[in-house]
């Protein structure tokens, strides 16, 4: 079985509205030291699959070529992000809405391998001051809902 990772976001040169919005809601909480939030859309895709029908499934159904960027790579567990950040996931079991639409459409894009997606997103952290007591406030009180999501610290 092979996993890889879809990663999407909008381009440098466009403004980040909900990057901004997570920033204005972590200096809400009295948190300063933080200067920019990055957003990225992520999606993991296992199974019976390769690369090449990855990035086809990223192109031709979830990247929006105009606004956005997107990079796909095989999964690794060790993976580390260049800055500090936070991926928000749903826990095992529960129902993860988006995912089920993009395995409709994978279905209509003519793709029949075995395979799941699950959908998440990635927050990348610019600042001073960035320690996981300080992340792990910010998953819990802006970022997720600890009933249904799980928060992955990474770059810390």
């Amino acid at each position: 079985m092979s996993a890889y990772i879809i990663e999407i976001t909008l381009k440098k040169n466009l403004f980040d509205a909900f990057g901004n919005e997570v920033l204005h809601s972590i200096r809400e909480l009295g948190m300063d030291g933080i200067e920019k939030v990055y957003v990225y859309d992520v999606y993991k895709v296992y199974g019976d699959v390769d690369i090449s029908t990855v990035r086809k499934i990223g192109r031709d159904l979830l990247l929006d070529p105009v606004s956005q960027t997107m990079r796909v790579y095989q999964f690794n567990n060790k993976e580390r992000c260049k800055n500090p950040c936070v991926e928000v996931w749903y826990l095992p079991g529960v129902t993860d809405p988006v995912a089920s639409t993009a395995m409709k459409g994978i279905r209509d894009l003519g793709i029949k391998k075995r395979l799941n997606i699950n959908c998440g997103k990635r927050y990348e952290f610019i600042g001073k001051k960035l320690d996981r007591k300080t992340l792990e406030i910010i998953s819990t009180k802006i970022l997720a809902n600890t009933l249904i999501h799980q928060c992955i610290i990474k770059g810390i």
